[in-house]
């Protein structure tokens, strides 16, 4: 998630500190401060719209364990919430934009799209609605609602049943809670809860924006009246802590109503802005691509028998490895991925092995922001952890730097220790 692999002279020169110029995949971004908050913005002229991504500092390690879902209901109702008699989410629409959000570890983030001559009044909108949102027992019976749907169906999808799990293993505190909360302590959310948290969350320090896309210059000032019209006061600090994953490798069961057994191992991971964070990007993709079938086209999670995602939406990092078993025999599958996580850390890859999975995992990463939200998101989140304003051209860059020796160390820093996730069919008792 690099085009160009490391040949033999050049990884001598690499390893005694020369590092070849990066090359520029992304238009160049660059930080504006806005006064009252900061926006990173990559141009592209040749985009027909605009994305802009809100970040607001109150995500999952903001929220308490026993006030799970608080911030998925805020941001339900702030969308709902009634702009010159128009929900917000109509509203937008109406003027030929769209808005949506996400809640992560770090963040609940919303983006914004829309034409570069619409975007800064769909932003200038939203600050309307961000700055009064309506708490009424209506609109959060109606938010708690729609959650309590999204939940009951996120419950049939065995790899974010798998990857929960292990976030819940791993990370203490708020983060390793589900993102959009659980049934019952929404269920006992109130309209007193919702404002406490948006009160001690939604204030302007705790606001930064980041754009791609085709935007106007009037976006800048939309985004500082914005963050503007929210209260003063600190971001409140967080305990950013994970548990020790113990060497016994503990496996969590869990049974849903899903036609395949599903396999999750979940490791520790370094932060975007570690030394570390290029050779986890291509141990990403090795252990992807280990067992994958070759493909002409792009393959969709459900039709993978071995994926990885790297989570660094919450701090520490962690990066996790599904076997899909209506793909692969699972059992094997997972004894194969462990075999290769440990042959890492005998000997360096060879400088042809190191070139293809650098070629992977450079693909990757830019399939991975070929939209307007992800690349928007990937700038702020990426930034926000140390990558600097132009975080995703970094981020190929710390990728296109790693040497054979920074794979090894690092597979042997962090695959070591690992978390085993299962979701099996209700009628499979074992695995």
């Amino acid at each position: 998630m690099i085009r160009f692999g490391v040949p033999l002279t050049l990884a001598a020169s690499l390893l005694i500190g020369a590092a070849p110029a990066p090359a520029q995949r992304y238009p160049q971004a660059f930080a504006t401060d806005l006064g009252v908050t900061r926006l990173i913005a990559e141009t592209d002229a040749d985009a027909p719209v605009g994305g802009v991504q809100i970040f607001v500092a109150a995500g999952l390690d903001r929220q308490p364990p026993n006030r799970s879902g608080v911030s998925a209901l805020v941001a339900e109702c702030v969308l709902a919430t009634p702009v010159d008699g128009t929900p917000l989410r109509d509203a937008i629409a109406a003027r030929g934009g769209s808005v949506s959000y996400t809640v992560d570890g770090r963040s609940v983030h919303y983006y914004l799209e829309a034409s570069p001559d619409r975007l800064p009044a769909a932003v200038t909108l939203f600050g309307r609605a961000l700055a009064a949102p309506d708490f009424s027992s209506a609109t959060i019976a109606a938010a708690r609602a729609a959650l309590t749907e999204r939940i009951d169906q996120a419950q049939g999808n065995a790899l974010a049943v798998g990857i929960q799990m292990f976030r819940q293993a791993y990370y203490t505190g708020g983060s390793g809670m589900p993102a959009l909360g659980m049934t019952t302590t929404i269920a006992q959310l109130g309209p007193s809860d919702v404002r406490a948290f948006y009160a001690a969350t939604y204030v302007r320090s705790a606001i930064t924006a980041s754009a791609a896309g085709r935007t106007s210059a009037d976006l800048g000032s939309a985004l500082a009246t914005l963050a503007g019209g929210l209260g003063s006061g600190p971001v409140s600090a967080v305990d950013e802590r994970a548990r020790a994953i113990p060497v016994s490798a503990p496996r969590i069961v869990a049974h849903r109503d899903v036609a395949a057994p599903w396999i999750v191992v979940g490791y520790a991971a370094p932060s975007p802005g570690s030394k570390d964070f290029g050779a986890m990007l291509v141990l990403q993709s090795l252990l992807a691509g280990a067992f994958e079938r070759s493909s002409t086209t792009s393959l969709g999670f459900v039709e993978k028998s071995v994926g990885a995602f790297y989570l660094y939406d919450s701090s520490p990092a962690s990066l996790v490895v599904y076997v899909n078993g209506s793909e692969t025999e699972p059992t094997m599958a997972l004894r194969g991925l462990l075999l290769v996580s440990r042959s890492l850390t005998l000997k360096p890859l060879g400088a042809d092995a190191l070139k293809r999975f650098k070629a992977a995992a450079e693909g990757q990463f830019l399939t991975d922001s070929v939209n307007l939200s992800d690349r928007s998101y990937l700038l702020g989140t990426l930034s926000a952890q140390g990558l600097g304003p132009d975080s995703i051209n970094g981020a190929l860059a710390a990728l296109e730097n790693t040497t054979p020796l920074d794979v090894q160390r690092v597979a042997k820093k962090y695959l070591q220790r690992y978390i085993v996730a299962l979701v099996l069919p209700r009628q499979n008792q074992s695995l």
